[in-house]
């Protein structure tokens, strides 16, 4: 039986296309604050580089 942290885990390969747009939107605002970068106005070098990050690409895993 699996533990109730178990549960709530998710990986990449179960998201749901809604879940893995809010990450990478969350990725986005939070990357985008470290760079000191304003978010709804980023030009294309700077979306270049925030899709080609690992986080961007692979959000990892959640909680539910």
């Amino acid at each position: 039986m699996q533990s109730d942290n178990e549960k709530l885990i998710k990986s990449t390969n179960n998201l749901s296309k809604e879940d893995m747009s809010m990450l990478r939107e969350k990725f986005v605002i939070e990357y985008s604050r470290k760079k000191g970068w304003d978010k709804s106005n980023l030009s294309p070098n700077q979306l270049l580089e925030i899709i080609e990050q690992k986080g961007y690409k692979s959000p990892g895993i959640i909680l539910s």
